[in-house]
């Protein structure tokens, strides 16, 4: 049996000295030319009782016996350092660290040259044997810290690595055939060349989360056959920003994604996570349309579009406003990040009030015509605008109203540190303006400072401020008000807009959703004529169908008279003409994007 050479007197000063200090540890490993190495060198008797493992026990794959399965004391950071400097020394032995078996779990491994381990059965042994016998051969590595650990041709086939975290691992041409990756962690791993033919990336019952692939490196030499990207119970892989360079997609079945992980991780309903999902999106559906998957392709743009249609709503500035003056009492810089949180991706337009006010205009000839057609309509959406405002407004009195009460001996004296309620609420009015008004980012920082310099982008008000404050705030809450009442009826009348596209023509992707709901509107219409007009089937279908396309003057004389009629055949071709516009426009903006 070998045994490794005693400690040097260098070793042994600095062993008896500074033991604990990993500081000077390090330094002497880098003198020695091992500046992997950060922890103490272990004591004698655990080399003899590693050496002993090395030497005493024989791999037995029938068997599962391996030097360090099951073995009394768990290996440690300490205990790999000396294991692989040992090995290095080694000089006739060809294959890597033999660690099959071992149980490394959370054991911190960053960093470490694992080169060429075996943590697994061989390729040629894998389809042979058992699958009781590929687990008692797999390393237990669970929740190991692998960061920026070098596992270049490492052998883990069958692998535990569940939650384990692997950014910035370096597993180039490393075999993980069926290796166990939930809750893993593998963005920005290097897997060129690596081996994930029948790796599992789903999660489990322990560990419920898949595994992140986000801004990993592959090549075209990587093997992605079989691989299991997640299940619909656990949820799938977030693959956003990946560096694919011209891997084998057409080696992984996407029928087995409905959607990607990056859009089950949007749960604070954030516009930053929707844009990732989206992006995430797009890039596969580029990457499959280019190697000649457009089926899948267009099933991947069209959840960009869903995610776009989520983001809609997620933009408007209304709930985090009321957020922040009616329910909660915030600091500025957090409200200012509630805020900016919203605008995420998006441009201010330049002159902002100019384009409430165009954009009120519309608003202004529907109430108008509403109020010609139907006045009741419009003194209902009143009273609802104003049951609105009544119910806010108790709640944002009500701390000014009902201010806490300390019992105290004494007078409380103010700190000259802090600003009143009032101020407060005036320095938020201020920041939300200057916010509105589309200052740039480089310039938050003054406003959180002095929230009045929001009043520059609006000369005279800032003068008015100076005179009539009372006034001023009148005009400022209007500025702020249209403002919002701009930005809430932009993001919703989309969010509708986009929903109406969801629900008649998928996007231009759901060609039968656009059919049935042709037929379904020819013949509730058709079977609301046969019912008034008490004409036979065939002639109500009939004229339904020209009503849709708009030629009912045309072939509807003589079948229909009256009123009502009239006005179903009228609202029919309105309704037509919506459904031909969206599906002529989402049609070629598919074929358009396709062709790119």
């Amino acid at each position: 049996m070998q045994v490794s050479q005693p400690l040097s007197r260098s070793q042994s000063i600095v062993h008896d000295s500074a033991a604990d200090d990993r500081d000077t540890w390090r330094e002497h490993w880098r003198s020695r030319q091992q500046p992997w190495r950060t922890e103490e060198e272990i004591d004698a008797q655990r080399q003899h009782e590693l050496q002993h493992y090395l030497d005493a026990v024989q791999p037995d794959v029938e068997q599962g016996h391996y030097p360090f399965k099951d073995i009394a004391t768990k290996l440690s950071r300490a205990d790999i350092e000396w294991l692989l400097a040992h090995h290095q020394q080694q000089a006739h032995l060809t294959a890597g660290l033999d660690l099959r078996g071992a149980h490394l779990y959370k054991v911190r491994l960053h960093g470490l040259p694992l080169s060429a381990i075996q943590g697994g059965l061989e390729p040629e042994a894998w389809l042979l044997v058992t699958d009781k016998q590929r687990e008692m051969a797999a390393i237990r590595l669970e929740k190991a810290d692998l960061r920026g650990a070098h596992l270049e041709g490492a052998n883990l086939c069958g692998a535990h690595l569940e939650e384990a975290d692997l950014r910035g691992a370096y597993l180039q041409n490393a075999n993980l055939r069926g290796a166990h990756l939930a809750s893993a962690n593998l963005s920005g791993a290097h897997l060129e060349g690596a081996d994930l033919r029948e790796a599992h990336l789903g999660g489990t019952d322990e560990y419920p989360k898949p595994a992140d692939l986000r801004t990993a490196f592959l090549d075209g030499t990587t093997r992605l056959e079989d691989l299991s990207l997640g299940t619909e119970q656990y949820g799938y892989a977030p693959l956003a920003d990946i560096h694919w360079n011209d891997a084998n997609l057409a080696a992984i079945d996407w029928s087995q994604l409905p959607k990607l992980g990056d859009e089950s991780v949007t749960q604070w309903k954030l516009p930053v996570e929707y844009l990732a999902a989206i992006r995430a999106y797009r890039q596969l559906a580029t990457l499959l349309r280019a190697k000649g998957m457009s089926e899948y392709a267009d099933h991947f743009l069209y959840r960009a579009h869903v995610n776009q249609h989520l983001l809609l709503p997620q933009r408007a500035l209304l709930p985090v406003v009321l957020r922040v003056f009616v329910r909660e009492r915030m600091p500025l810089p957090k409200v200012l990040l509630r805020l900016h949180e919203r605008r995420v991706g998006q441009h201010p337009a330049p002159h902002p009030i100019r384009l409430a006010l165009l954009r009120l205009i519309p608003v202004l000839l529907i109430l108008i015509a509403l109020a010609l057609l139907q006045p009741l309509i419009v003194a209902a959406l009143l009273i609802l605008c104003i049951g609105a405002i009544l119910a806010i407004l108790p709640i944002m009195r009500k701390r000014g109203q009902h201010p806490p009460e300390y019992r105290r001996t004494q007078s409380f004296i103010t700190s000259p540190l802090l600003i009143s309620h009032k101020e407060r609420r005036r320095q938020q009015g201020f920041l939300l303006l200057g916010y509105l008004l589309g200052i740039p980012d480089a310039q938050l920082p003054r406003l959180l400072q002095a929230p009045r310099l929001a009043l520059k982008r609006l000369p005279w008000l800032e003068k008015l401020e100076s005179r009539q404050p009372a006034l001023a705030g009148a005009f400022l809450a209007l500025i702020v008000a249209l403002l919002l009442f701009d930005d809430t009826v932009a993001c919703y009348s989309k969010y509708i807009g986009s929903a109406l596209l969801r629900a008649l023509t998928g996007y231009g992707y759901k060609l039968a959703r656009c059919f049935s709901c042709y037929l379904f509107i020819i013949l509730a219409f058709a079977l609301a004529y046969a019912l008034i007009g008490a004409q036979a089937p065939l002639q109500s279908l009939f004229f339904s169908l020209a009503s849709f396309h708009g030629l009912s003057f045309l072939y509807g004389n003589g079948l229909f008279s009256g009123h009502l009629p009239t006005v179903l055949a009228a609202g029919e071709s309105v309704i037509g003409l919506i459904m031909e516009i969206c599906f002529v426009t989402t049609l070629l903006q598919r074929f358009s994007a396709s062709n790119r």
